[in-house]
């Protein structure tokens, strides 16, 4: 059995799908299973790429079926035909190393009971994307020190927002992280025998690890890059006037628009308000599935909600975004938590560039000054810089805990 199983959905991004795939063949690994599933609306393009890589056993590769899957389905066939002790999942133009194959066995050697591995990552912008997608950079942390998570201190994170960002900030999704199979099973028997239920399947699938999951461990080096192509959800979520037609298209792709459902009853949050909103309305199904009630949230929420509106980067997106955001808190119990909404816009220099440097003990890359052209491509140049993971030694030494994680309390699952 491989002790890591990478998971590759796609459709209809077939230019960036082949190049993660044929990035990821590159190892020459035998231990981890590579399974990529493809719900395009033209099977031939990717049965043709494939047919190159049909004799590596490896690979598991799944043809779009008699209709076309959502994306929650597309996710869930591509986890259910894996088989490794540990599973990740990575979008058609990221890019994960296969190396963490090693990591996990290592890992293993110092923590046999760890559940869920995460891992810093970085996102690089495909060439392609337009002149005006933002610079990103990479941060390479050079101190390599593990931090065991308490459940707890994620609990807080995940279903109280506390210091969320414009999401909420606790990590440990199957996606851009890895869950063992333990943890994976555990998940797919509490919820209605699905790896995935609700559409934002990365939410997903993090707030149900955390809910679950027995022991948690995060490595601060980067070990994948979250890729952002032309196509892109992610090249959206700043962007007021995208926002609703690529709703639309998602929804009626789905069948449904999940803030219609009754576990959003009472909420007056809707899709055309992007992420924030969307990542509420992935708690509140995961919370009504589970079980499982936690309040104390709304304030942090609407924080949450405010740093959001404040990424927008024109005025009129802004204010579009923050008149509806402000517009629901009015409505929202009488505006009992519209005092917590206070979002301040700050305008961006015309020509912005990405910070390259060390600061703080890190490393940090402009993607625009390294003249890498694929996901690939930067990581490998993060890697350069940093040892490799075959002669990264764990011990308990390594070991932090987050200087703000609670005593233990009891936590219902």
């Amino acid at each position: 059995m491989a002790k890591l199983s990478i998971c590759v959905p796609s459709r209809n991004r077939q230019i960036w799908f082949q190049e993660t795939i044929r990035a990821l063949l590159e190892s020459p690994r035998e231990d981890v299973e590579f399974v990529f599933a493809d719900n395009s609306d033209d099977a031939s393009i990717m049965a043709e790429f494939m047919r190159a890589h049909a004799k590596d056993p490896r690979v598991t590769f799944l043809s779009p079926g008699p209709v076309v899957y959502s994306m929650v389905d597309n996710w869930e066939r591509t986890v259910a035909a894996s088989s490794g002790d540990w599973v990740t999942v990575i979008g058609d133009d990221d890019y994960v190393d296969p190396d963490l194959a090693s990591v996990l066995r290592k890992v293993e050697l110092m923590l046999p009971d760890v559940e869920a591995f995460g891992w810093s990552y970085a996102s690089f912008t495909w060439p392609g994307s337009g002149e005006a997608a933002p610079d990103t950079n990479i941060a390479l942390d050079l101190t390599h020190h593990f931090i065991e998570i308490p459940r707890e201190w994620l609990i807080r994170r995940a279903y109280l927002w506390v210091d969320a960002t414009t999401t909420p900030t606790h990590g440990f999704s199957i996606y851009h992280s890895a869950l063992s199979r333990r943890l994976v099973e555990r998940i797919r028997q509490r919820f209605n025998g699905r790896y995935f239920e609700h559409p934002t399947v990365d939410f997903d699938s993090s707030f149900k690890s955390v809910l679950l999951g027995k022991r948690f461990l995060m490595w601060q080096r980067p070990l994948s890059i979250h890729g952002v192509c032309p196509l892109s959800i992610s090249s959206i979520i700043f962007d007021a006037k995208r926002i609703p037609s690529a709703n639309a298209n998602f929804f009626a792709e789905l069948g449904r628009d999940f803030f219609e459902d009754a576990t959003m009853a009472g909420l007056p949050f809707d899709s055309n308000m992007g992420v924030p909103a969307s990542i509420l309305a992935t708690q509140q199904w995961v919370k009504h599935s589970a079980g499982f009630s936690i309040d104390g949230w709304q304030e942090n929420f609407a924080r949450c909600c405010a740093n959001y509106c404040a990424r927008f980067r024109s005025r009129e997106d802004f204010d579009v975004i923050a008149g509806l955001y402000r517009s629901s808190f009015a409505r929202w119990e009488g505006g009992r938590y519209a005092h917590a909404f206070d979002p301040v816009y700050t305008e961006m220099p015309a020509s912005y560039a990405a910070f390259s440097g060390i600061r703080d003990g890190k490393i940090y890359l402009s993607n625009r000054n390294t003249g890498a052209r694929t996901p690939q491509e930067i990581y490998e140049v993060m890697s350069a810089l940093a040892p490799p993971l075959e002669d990264i030694v764990i011990d308990p030494t390594m070991l932090r805990r987050p200087a703000d994680a609670p005593v233990a309390e009891p936590v219902p699952a």
